[in-house]
């Protein structure tokens, strides 16, 4: 759906994008928004850049129930975690200026 973006689902969320070895990135979607390609069109550069350092994952809301258990009920929403702690979030379009923050504050750069 995202290039770049693997699809995470409930069962794997915890181990692959909040306990993962690599800081990671999650798109929470719902696939029928139009305004996934917007919130995809500011990540793609970092997807790019970062591909190497960090995990990017995209959770379809419509089939997973992760979302609500962060408390996320806005989609697309971005969440930016590291060492089991989410360190940011998105519920809105971000800029590139705070996408770049939030990777560079997952990376401790």
């Amino acid at each position: 759906m995202f290039e770049g973006f693997v699809e995470i689902t409930d069962r794997d969320f915890y181990d692959k994008a909040i306990a993962g070895e690599k800081p990671a990135v999650v798109l929470l979607t719902h696939p029928d928004n139009e305004k996934n390609q917007a919130f995809y069109q500011v990540l793609e550069r970092f997807v790019k850049l970062y591909g190497d350092k960090i995990n990017f994952f995209y959770l379809d809301v419509t089939k997973n129930t992760s979302a609500e258990d962060l408390g996320v009920f806005s989609f697309p929403t971005v969440l930016y975690f590291r060492d089991t702690m989410e360190l940011d979030r998105h519920d809105y379009l971000p800029s590139e200026e705070e996408v770049e923050r939030a990777i560079k504050r997952i990376l401790r750069l």
